[in-house]
């Protein structure tokens, strides 16, 4: 069973799809890429009913012993919540500076959305706070 499950997350990894992201505060490290699945096309379009994954490369200049994912779609300048599917599911713990940190995590993309455009807002923060990672994608939630 394990091995399956390896294997599929491998798998949705290695058909992931790197999209352009802007960087919106990283203060406490570098995003070297971010990856999309499914989103063959920009803005992304997340599907309702679906999962979408998230795979973010980055190097950490700091040092945390533990870590949080914050999840926004913004939506008329308007920041509102989304929970991600997993909780807080990587990197390890805890995060040693200038170690690359390969995060994957996912939402949920709940059949009740409404059909609007957005921009999706992800930030991983370090145990104070401050943003290893944070950057927006524009997106589309279709049906």
């Amino acid at each position: 069973m394990i091995r399956v499950c390896i294997f599929l997350a491998l798998l949705s990894i290695s058909f992931a799809d790197n999209v352009k992201f802007k960087d919106c505060g990283s203060v406490v490290g570098k995003i070297n890429s971010v990856d999309v699945n499914p989103c063959p096309t920009e803005p992304c379009q997340l599907k309702k009913n679906t999962n979408v994954t998230i795979s973010i490369d980055f190097l950490p200049n700091s040092n945390s012993a533990t870590f949080k994912t914050v999840v926004h779609g913004i939506i008329g300048g308007v920041p509102v919540p989304f929970p991600t599917a997993n909780g807080d599911v990587n990197p390890p713990v805890p995060i040693q500076q200038n170690q690359k940190i390969t995060y994957t995590n996912a939402i949920f993309v709940e059949p009740a959305y409404p059909k609007i455009s957005l921009v999706v807002k992800w930030e991983i923060q370090d145990s104070t706070g401050k943003d290893f990672a944070c950057f927006v994608v524009p997106a589309m939630i279709v049906g």
